[in-house]
């Protein structure tokens, strides 16, 4: 009973760890390998979820059920975690399965139905309890490097069942016995002047790499840091594990000022709905410039995660004396192994570097609101931004499109969710207006992408997650199909394409043979679909055989031939 009350007495985190340290599984693999990436390990836009088992280069290992319970969901997708199974379990946790080939028979049956019902191959499937019960040890699937996956691997997570909190599988790591006597290892340290009240060497921020000398870690140039103001620091760090040449994140942050923590990020049980949270855990603009994760150690007013700890005035360092401050950055790893740099900045008074631009408008984070021009409407969610936003605006004529270009704030400027976006047809010359859509253009005014879109009395209506150019754009253009292999079907029993559509983007991809729909499976990475020819009986003959692809502004292109089969 004493234990019990004990536990309630726990905060949420050592709660979960408590619980899941004592949950007795199986390993997914049932044998022994190496991760190549591990728990809340920074990627682009998101934390990842789990962790990656190697599985040897090859495909089509089993996959088993860590424990009992039963197949809730399985989610099919040409990006992300590609083939997806759920399994609830009764603790109240589900485990996932990602990047999966395919499944055993009585399962894959269910899937194909759903599929062939529906006549598309990637759709989400909900299992209700007594569909698929699943007993621990059991395969149910074969592993795989569908959706977004570089190389065969199978994504294992853990989440909470009720609110999808992602739980660190390493927690676990009694049954995965993955070794690591590797520390992590701090590479640079990037120091700020914050909310225009702050400066570093008489600048905005400087970067400075981590070097060894003969007494201690420290920064290359840490001798002559000089600072005043409000002051913020990030850390660039890489983690490193026994037996792999793959690079990991470190797990915990601690930043010490004169001895004091002044600031503890603890990167853990991140709800799945906040991963996109990362962009603003990370310096954003130094990500979209250089491709460096830099983790900050203050927290933006509207950060939605829960992973700082310890943190005296939000991890902002107030410079206000001429004097000496001792800085120490330690990173840990999942098994306790750490990195330390230390340095001094020296507290000198300088002019704050101010900026010299003219904002058109100023957005506040935490709220929802209204951007509002003539011809030009955005609404942002109160979740959007995650701090406050000085606005560059701007409406250019260009005779490529039929709207004005209009530049709203930049792609430096990460948002938490979609907003509406609303932009008026200036050049309204077309009687089918399922043909515009809303382009999103680079500097040049390239379309690099599609904020999609719907016309509704002389505006097109989209949403978009990121900032930039936009510009009312015409698709009067065909997809591109391109055979890969459609003979000798009985040496390579496969139909295979590549499509493309680089304006509005692919909407759908229908085959058929002897018209009857067939399941083309879409590797978005790879732009190829593919169709099994096992899946249909061999009659050695002559068959009619059809594609047709069609994009989101209703524009398609047909492929047809007589195959033997």
């Amino acid at each position: 009973m004493k234990n019990i009350f004990f536990l309630f007495l726990l905060f949420p985190f050592q709660l979960i760890q408590a619980q899941i340290e004592h949950w007795e599984i199986e390993h997914p693999l049932k044998t022994i390998v190496t991760l190549s990436g591990n728990y809340a390990e920074l990627r682009r836009n998101h934390f990842h979820g789990g962790i990656d088992f190697r599985t040897g280069g090859v495909e089509n290992k089993p996959i088993y059920a860590i424990d009992e319970g039963y197949i809730s969901k399985i989610s099919i997708s040409s990006r992300g975690y590609g083939k997806l199974a759920y399994i609830e379990h009764p603790n109240g946790y589900t485990s996932l399965y990602a990047h999966l080939n395919d499944f055993t028979p009585r399962l894959d049956s269910i899937v194909k139905a759903r599929q062939y019902e529906k006549r598309a191959f990637e759709m989400e499937i909900t299992l209700k309890p007594n569909e698929y019960p699943i007993k621990k040890g059991e395969q149910f699937a074969l592993s795989g490097n569908t959706g977004s996956s570089f190389g065969p691997h199978l994504h294992f997570e853990i989440r909470k069942t009720e609110d999808h909190t992602l739980i660190n599988p390493m927690l676990l790591n009694k049954y995965f016995k993955v070794e690591d006597n590797r520390k992590p290892q701090i590479l640079a340290v990037k120091i700020y002047g914050l909310n225009n009240n702050g400066a570093v060497n008489n600048v905005g921020e400087r970067k400075f790499q981590a070097v060894n000398t003969a007494k201690a870690r420290t920064l290359q140039g840490g001798g002559d840091i000089k600072a005043w103001g409000e002051i913020g620091f990030a850390v660039r760090a890489n983690d490193y594990m026994t037996g792999t040449h793959f690079t990991h994140n470190p797990r915990i942050l601690k930043l010490y000022v004169d001895s004091v923590l002044i600031s503890e990020a603890n990167i853990t049980n991140i709800k799945y709905s906040d991963t996109r949270a990362f962009n603003s855990f990370i310096d954003y603009r130094q990500f979209m410039r250089t491709g460096e994760f830099f983790m900050k150690s203050f927290a933006d007013p509207n950060f939605p995660l829960h992973i700082f700890k310890n943190t005296k005035q939000k991890g902002v360092l107030h410079i206000t004396e001429e004097r000496p401050y001792a800085v120490r950055y330690e990173v840990y790893d999942d098994f306790g192994l750490k990195d330390v740099v230390s340095f001094t900045i020296q507290g000198k008074k300088m002019e704050i570097p101010k900026s010299n631009k003219n904002y058109f408008s100023y957005l506040r984070c935490g709220k929802s609101q209204f951007f509002e021009q003539p011809d030009f409407l955005v609404y942002l969610p109160a979740n959007t931004l995650y701090t406050d936003l000085e606005l560059e605006y701007q409406k250019t004529e260009s005779s490529k499109f039929s709207s004005y270009v209009y530049e709203f704030g930049n792609t430096e400027i990460p948002l938490h969710t979609f907003c509406d976006m609303t932009i008026k047809v200036t050049k309204d010359s077309l009687e089918d207006k399922s043909k515009y859509f809303i382009a999103k253009l680079n500097a040049s005014n390239i379309i690099t992408g599609s904020a999609g879109g719907v016309y509704v009395d002389g505006f097109m209506v989209g949403k978009t997650n990121t900032l930039g150019k936009f510009a009312v754009a015409v698709d009067n253009t065909k997809p591109v199909i391109t055979a890969v292999n459609t003979t000798e079907l009985y040496r390579r029993p496969y139909l295979r394409f590549k499509i493309f559509d680089g304006l509005s983007g692919i909407a759908k991809y229908d085959g058929y043979i002897d018209d009857e729909w067939i399941l083309f499976e879409y590797d978005a990475k790879s732009s190829a679909i593919t169709y099994w020819m096992g899946n249909i009986p061999k009659q050695k003959k002559n068959r009619k055989f059809k594609l047709v692809v069609t994009d989101n502004c209703g524009n398609s292109a047909m492929y047809e031939k007589m195959i033997y089969w």
